[in-house]
This record gives C-alpha cells, sequence and structure tokens, in this order.
C-alpha cells in the first residue's frame, strides 16, 4: 500500500514509494550521457524525475504504468524533483487508483447508495423504473461512482460526475420545494441522467482523457443511447414522457453554441441547465481557490473554465462599522 506521496516529499530525504508515470523521454545531458527525463504523479500532485544509465531500464515500463522508484529528493533551480537509482513496474495486485489520480472527499458508496435511496422515492412509476434499470446495472454503478466530471474544468478528480449528480439532486429538490408547480420527478431524473454519457466520453483507468468514441460523439449523444436502451426495458413506457426526458438530456447544455442539440423549451429543462451550469461553474471557482491559496494579492489566476481572474474570498468577515454617534443638540 502505497505511504508517501507527492506532498510528503522534502529536499534531502530518501524515499521509496510508487508513482503513476505522466510522461517519459530519452534526453543527453551536456557529458553524452543518457537520461530518462520523467514525470511522475500522484493522487496529491505531479514532480520531474531523472533517472541516469537508463538504457537497460528503457522499455521496462511506460506511459501510464504505475512504478516504484528507490531514490532522492533533490532542489533543481529551486524546485524539488526526484534522482531515482532504481525503478520498476508494479503489478495491478500492488496498486490501487485512487492513490494515483485525484480523487474526491466523499465517500463514494454513501453516495450512491443516497442516489438509490432518492431514486426509490420518486412518484413517477414509469421514471423511477427506468431510473433503477440504469443505476442497478453493475457495469453503470461501477463507472458512475469512479467517473470525474470532466477532464480539468469542474469535479475533475475520481468520484467527480457522482458528487456533482448528488448535488445536484439536492438542489433539484429544493428549487421544486420553492416553484412547487414544477415537475419535481422530471427535473430530478433529467438531472441524474444528463451526464451519464461521460461514463464512457472519459477514460479515467490511468489519466482522465476523451476516448475516441467521446471525442466522435459526446456525452449528450452516448447518455441519449444509454437511457433509450434502458427504456426499452419499462413497460409501457409512456411516449410524451420519454420525449421531455430526452428533450432534457438535449438541451442541458443550454445553448446550441455550447454543444445542445436543442435549447431547452419548457421550464423542467431550463431548470436541469441552469442547475447543471451553477453546481460546474462554482465547483470550478473552488477549484481555482484551492489551487492558488499561495498567490499572492485579492485576486487569483486567470480560470480556464470561466474566462476571468476571480476575486478570493475574504478569509475573516470584516468588523462591522462602529455606529456613529449622534448629536443630540442637532435638530
Amino acid at each position: 500500500m502505497k505511504k508517501t506521496y507527492v506532498a510528503d516529499l522534502v529536499p534531502g530525504a530518501a524515499v521509496t514509494t510508487s508513482f503513476l508515470v505522466r510522461s517519459k523521454e530519452r534526453k543527453t545531458a551536456r557529458n553524452g550521457s543518457a537520461y530518462l527525463d520523467l514525470e511522475l504523479q500522484d493522487s496529491t500532485g505531479n514532480i520531474k524525475a531523472k533517472l541516469w544509465d537508463c538504457d537497460h531500464l528503457q522499455s521496462e515500463f511506460e506511459v501510464d504504468d504505475i512504478v516504484r522508484i528507490f531514490g532522492s529528493v533533490e532542489l533543481f533551480q529551486g524546485v524539488p524533483q526526484l534522482t531515482l537509482r532504481k525503478i520498476a513496474k508494479c503489478s495491478e495486485e500492488e496498486t490501487q487508483l485512487a492513490d494515483y489520480l485525484p480523487h474526491g472527499t466523499q465517500d463514494s458508496e454513501a453516495l450512491f447508495a443516497g442516489l438509490l435511496s432518492r431514486v426509490g422515492r420518486i412518484e413517477s412509476r414509469p421514471l423511477q423504473a427506468l431510473l433503477f434499470q440504469v443505476f442497478e446495472d453493475q457495469e453503470i454503478a461501477k463507472k458512475f461512482k469512479l467517473a470525474p466530471a470532466a477532464t480539468h474544468f469542474h469535479h475533475a478528480y475520481l468520484g467527480g460526475l457522482l458528487e456533482h449528480v448528488s448535488s445536484l439532486i439536492e438542489l433539484g429538490d429544493r428549487i421544486c420545494d420553492h416553484y412547487p408547480s414544477l415537475e419535481r420527478d422530471l427535473i430530478l431524473a433529467g438531472l441524474l441522467l444528463h451526464d451519464l454519457g461521460k461514463i464512457e466520453e472519459l477514460n479515467f483507468a490511468r489519466h482522465f482523457a476523451y476516448s475516441t468514441r467521446g471525442q466522435l460523439i459526446g456525452h449528450i449523444n452516448i447518455g441519449l443511447e444509454i437511457v433509450r436502451d434502458k427504456m426499452r426495458m419499462v413497460s409501457d413506457f409512456p411516449v410524451d414522457l420519454r420525449d421531455r426526458l430526452e428533450h432534457i438530456i438535449l438541451s442541458h447544455h443550454g445553448k446550441l453554441e455550447f454543444g445542445s442539440p436543442k435549447e431547452p423549451m419548457f421550464m423542467e429543462a431550463l431548470v436541469v441547465s441552469y442547475l447543471d451550469d451553477l453546481d460546474s461553474k462554482l465547483a470550478a471557482m473552488r477549484g481555482q481557490y484551492e489551487a492558488d491559496q499561495s498567490h499572492p494579492g485579492d485576486w487569483t489566476m486567470r480560470n480556464r473554465a470561466l474566462g476571468r481572474a476571480l476575486l478570493k474570498p475574504r478569509s475573516e468577515p470584516e468588523a462591522p462599522a462602529a455606529p456613529q454617534q449622534l448629536d443630540l443638540n442637532q435638530q
């Protein structure tokens, strides 16, 4: 089991631990010696590494392999890096994916159990039956618990999709409490299913990237395919309900230029689109604040998802201004 992480490394320390190989390139130093220039990763971050006298080891591991290293931490131009003495590929049995990729802080099993519990309280029998067909499928459930919601911009970590959807379910219930004319079950079904295609659109076995099918088809269309397949297993699923649910999935990006084949055309579709946008953008902001904790000043670096820098939240609330003393002699 992995015990030492990138976040634990300090200059001068000897290191024996394992990492995921993020990049690998053979280079030649000025004195003619060959070395491997590596970037290694775990769930807490990345670090550069160099392995000298590497020719006999060059083909023993590749990018996306998990390797065990023996070396030391040194400073190079003020930045910690690893100088390696040995490196060897780990077997699958030695590793757990969550040790090497970013992951959420919430318990995915508890979140998924909460999701199923909420499905159990949906009053629409056709929608409930459909949702159980989807989320009680063991292959779908396994991927849904692990998948990130994106590769970079929001919830970009193992379990991110489940955290995003769990947040949306709570928001959906609250907005339906405020607007009782909304069709609650349809909104909740849309929120649960809108990003389902991401379990196939994204690769997350060794890194976060788009699959070939994801690049060609996209998660909206992939998700619609999965939902239609499961809908066929529900007898007498109402046609009008099918059309409205499919429209929610097709329109949840809000605008054609954002990748939606359709724009929201009824209230429940609009709610799903707006809540999805709100939750993803707030997550992007939180991620930027966390990444820029040591960045000086009142502003973060430019956030790529939002296209702007962000004003940092105040660490402490400002003290209220002292009340002005009234001059009782003034009329």
